[in-house]
């Protein structure tokens, strides 16, 4: 089940909020060096940035229909041959209704 991602704390309008989960944090890296921009058009087949989003989705209860509050931090570190992009998302997960 996909859920909906939303960076502000109100739901639509036509949302109400049912039921409130503990926050979810999930950090994801990418490697953002020369190098893996040479291996990533020959061996990826999806976006490693969809794949962190995805799996701080799948980080919230499965009840949970929808995260609000979403906030997005990043930071890289440089190793010798390599750089790496830290992201991390966080937010609370809901149970929202139309009403």
């Amino acid at each position: 089940m996909s859920k909906l991602i939303l960076t502000t704390q109100q739901p639509p309008e036509s949302m109400a909020v049912v039921e409130v989960f503990d926050m979810v944090q999930f950090t994801g890296t990418v490697e953002i060096s020369e190098r893996a921009v040479v291996v990533g058009l020959y061996e990826r087949k999806r976006t490693e940035y969809q794949d962190i989003v995805d799996a701080f989705s799948a980080s919230a209860p499965a009840e949970a229909n929808a995260i609000l509050g979403v906030q997005v931090s990043t930071s890289t570190q440089a190793f010798k041959d390599v750089t790496y992009l830290y992201i991390t998302y966080i937010g609370t997960p809901v149970v929202l209704m139309a009403h």
